[in-house]
């Protein structure tokens, strides 16, 4: 009789860390992985168990905003009243520490170089990291001035393997953009019844890890903005930040704008019935490990 354990086809057995339950961990895909990946290290910002983000650096980090009015894609209209997003969404920032740039109109070449660039810097005195996009936009891209590019091309070059100085911090992503065509026509609701009507030891992390990627508007869905204030997004994002940007942790912060945007917005085009009083609400894509409180700087 075969020792237990042994008949496994040959493949080494795995050890679960550090309280399993003697089984071995599998992936959900098909085919073989890559096991000549190099073990990786960085410089651990706070415990591996701290609850919250280390916002105590020297600096609170770089906060840059891709502001998109004019393309030379004749099929995209100018973006009008984007550059109200822009200013009120810089001056928050800069009100919370940042140290903010904004560039205009940039084309994907431009685009992918200074993110290349900022992500070859020394952000070790910084506590974290902000990119915003405020362009148009479809379902799986977003376009600079002369063609479009993939979202995840924003945040590539930030992983934990690629950037070491920014990894364990918060690396966030604001996206101002359509991804569909789709519309919300929203849904009344009604009080009516229906009768009626602490250890500091190493650690390792993944390198996706620690990542805050947040859309204006749900897959496939219209985005809307207002010509002379500025986009319903960026309007509900900046009072917050103005209101409890300090105070919050983000995801509670981010959760009060997409009830503003979901509650307080609706589209006023009575000369397009189709367009006409509908409705929006940003989605979350989470992939912090603590709680982000900004706090005073």
């Amino acid at each position: 009789m075969a020792d237990e354990g042994k008949q496994n086809n040959g493949e080494p057995e795995t050890e679960q860390r550090p309280n399993g339950d003697g089984g071995g961990d599998e992936g959900d895909a098909w085919g073989s992985h890559d096991s000549s990946q190099v073990r990786r290290f960085a410089r651990m910002p706070t415990d591996r168990n701290a609850p919250y983000y280390n916002m105590n650096h020297k600096h609170r980090g770089m906060a840059i905003i891709f502001n998109h009015e004019h393309f030379d894609i004749h099929s995209l209209k100018s973006r009008t009243g984007t550059n109200v997003d822009s200013d009120n969404l810089a001056k928050m920032l800069k009100a919370l520490g940042f140290s903010v740039t904004v560039l205009h109109n940039q084309k994907s070449e431009g685009i992918n170089r200074y993110i290349q660039q900022t992500a070859e810097m020394d952000h070790s005195d910084h506590d974290c990291l902000l990119i915003a996009v405020l362009t148009h936009g479809e379902l799986g891209m977003l376009y600079a001035k002369d063609t479009h590019y993939k979202p995840d091309n924003l945040w590539y070059y930030f992983t934990a393997d690629k950037c070491p100085t920014l990894a364990g911090k918060p690396k966030l992503f604001f996206i101002q953009a359509c991804q569909g065509d789709k519309l919300d026509g929203g849904v009344t609701m009604t009080n009516r019844t229906e009768t009626d009507g602490s250890s500091s030891a190493s650690y390792r992390i993944p390198i996706h890890a620690d990542f805050l990627i947040v859309y204006s508007t749900v897959p496939g869905y219209y985005s809307w903005r207002n010509t002379t204030r500025g986009s319903w997004f960026m309007q509900a994002l900046c009072e917050e930040l103005r209101y409890a940007g300090q105070d919050r942790d983000i995801l509670t912060l981010l959760t009060f704008v997409c009830q503003r945007v979901a509650l307080d917005y609706e589209s006023n085009t009575p000369d397009m019935p189709t367009m006409h009083q509908q409705k929006q609400v940003p989605c979350i894509t989470s992939m912090l490990t603590r709680l982000l409180i900004f706090g005073k700087k």
